[in-house]
């Protein structure tokens, strides 16, 4: 059975003067428990240890958790969307498309579905599905939804998009660019700016070499 590493865990290993948890290929490390392990200075460390007791004292196993807890993990896991993915239930697959030999490759862009994105803020309203990725070719392409919301990145690759209903406005230097439904934005990499929309955005992102539109600031 898999053990559950949520963030309260995380929180009495640091009340434990502990600063290491030893995890292994069975154990998974919640969104929340990461975020919490950064915060407050806890490393996670997969060398090989027997059980997750026998190096961190008072870091509880899935065994150890009461349902309260189990339902606050899955209530969390379920608003990001990552309950399919956690549980391995996905019976359809995020989009439709049809390929050729060649390489060819046609998505259905009405198909598509748009999953949580991780910015590095809380509860920030942005969504994305990648259509076209690494086995594809050397670039990446795909879908981003910015609803009512802003958030920091700073670019890992060369970006574009391509505004398709509302508004992208990109700041930096003091300068706000924005984008209407349309219009095409490229951003060098590198770069470190806000994106956001003060409505509902949702865009066409091309990106080379492959990779995400963007990673969050550190």
């Amino acid at each position: 059975m898999k053990k559950l590493i949520c963030a309260a865990d995380v929180e009495e290993c640091v009340a434990s003067g502990q600063k290491r948890c030893c995890i292994d290929s069975n154990t998974i490390v919640t969104p929340a428990a990461q975020d919490k392990a950064r915060e407050l200075g806890v490393e996670f460390t997969n060398q090989p240890c027997g059980t997750l007791s026998s190096e961190v004292v008072g870091c509880e196993t899935q065994d150890d958790l009461d349902m309260n807890s189990i339902f606050k993990v899955f209530k969390m896991l379920s608003e990001k969307g990552l309950v399919e993915k956690l549980l391995g239930t996905a019976l359809e697959p995020p989009y439709q498309a049809e390929t050729d030999p060649t390489g060819l490759k046609l998505v259905r862009g009405q198909t598509v579905k748009m999953e949580a994105y991780e910015t590095g803020k809380p509860g920030a309203k942005v969504y994305r599905q990648e259509v076209i990725g690494k086995t594809d070719c050397s670039m990446s392409a795909g879908f981003l939804k910015v609803d009512h919301d802003s958030f920091e990145q700073e670019t890992a690759q060369e970006e574009t998009y391509i505004v398709l209903e509302g508004t992208l406005d990109v700041t930096l230097n003091d300068r706000t660019f924005t984008a209407h439904e349309g219009d095409v934005l490229y951003i060098p990499k590198g770069v470190k700016a806000t994106k956001g929309s003060s409505d509902c955005a949702r865009m066409f992102y091309l990106t080379y070499p492959t990779g995400g539109p963007d990673r969050k600031l550190q």
